[in-house]
């Protein structure tokens, strides 16, 4: 698998993409459909187009669904834009995602702890559990992202090709098991990984909608057997299928177009 990653990469790559006019915007928004649509957005990719470019709505579709599209591109936006600043991860940055992916559809939540607010990419004060599965307790939050912070950091520079979409990987998954958040800790994570790739300059990682039921499976299996292989393996079968399918459309582009009536 790794081989065939290494060789559609260099294909993908020797497109030279980034000419063709708004590509990167282009596969932005197909990226913030796909990362929406996971978490139940109800828009469709054309809705999400059209939302992002013309900010036009869909007919019947809920607000907060058109909110957490546009919460998600400008997150995406800052990302991007921190990249090219080449800013070193912190917990202060990543807050500042989680902040801008919640910014309209997070607010104020209440435990015995104290009060959070995931607009604004506090970290939880609640204990969280989901699918019957617990996450660390919140009083161990701070700590274990300064230790994923520190092991980021020390990696992040100077990767390129499967090097550093196994740490793009590494960066998700253990983010998203940390959970730090009260909400958006999938959509942060996923941000978080294509960061790591934005960084050393490599190809976004989409994770398609379609493929959601495998990529729980691929984030439990990789806790319960403590093996990172797997969810590595999950993210590279996910960058195989956009190599390929970019790669494919690409080659459309030189067929002969004919009118039809």
């Amino acid at each position: 698998m790794w081989n065939k990653l290494d060789q559609l990469r260099k294909q993908y790559i020797d497109l030279n993409l980034h000419e063709v006019i708004d590509y990167e915007k282009f596969a932005m928004i197909s990226i913030v459909y796909h990362s929406t649509k996971i978490e139940g957005c109800s828009l469709s990719e054309s809705d999400t187009k059209v939302l992002l470019e013309k900010d036009i709505t869909a007919k019947g579709k809920p607000l907060s669904d058109h909110l957490m599209v546009k919460d998600h591109y400008q997150a995406f936006r800052f990302v991007k834009e921190s990249a090219q600043k080449q800013q070193k991860i912190s917990i202060e940055f990543i807050q500042a995602i989680a902040a801008q992916v919640m910014k309209n559809t997070g607010g104020e939540a209440n435990s015995m702890a104290g009060s959070f607010n995931t607009a604004h990419g506090d970290l939880r004060l609640a204990q969280v559990y989901v699918d019957q599965k617990y996450f660390p307790d919140y009083k161990k939050v701070e700590s274990l992202l300064s230790q994923l912070v520190e092991a980021s950091n020390k990696s992040l520079k100077g990767l390129s090709g499967n090097d550093c979409l196994k740490l793009a990987a590494d960066v998700h998954y253990n983010l998203v098991n940390i959970h730090p958040f009260g909400d958006g800790n999938g959509r942060t994570s996923r941000l978080l990984m294509n960061y790591i790739q934005l960084f050393n300059k490599e190809p976004l990682i989409k994770i398609f909608t379609e493929d959601r039921a495998e990529y729980i499976d691929a984030l439990n299996e990789t806790e319960k057997q403590q093996d990172p292989n797997i969810f590595r393996t999950f993210i590279a079968s996910q960058q195989i299928k956009f190599y390929v399918a970019e790669i494919e459309k690409y080659k459309k582009k030189n067929k002969d177009f004919t009118l039809l009536f």
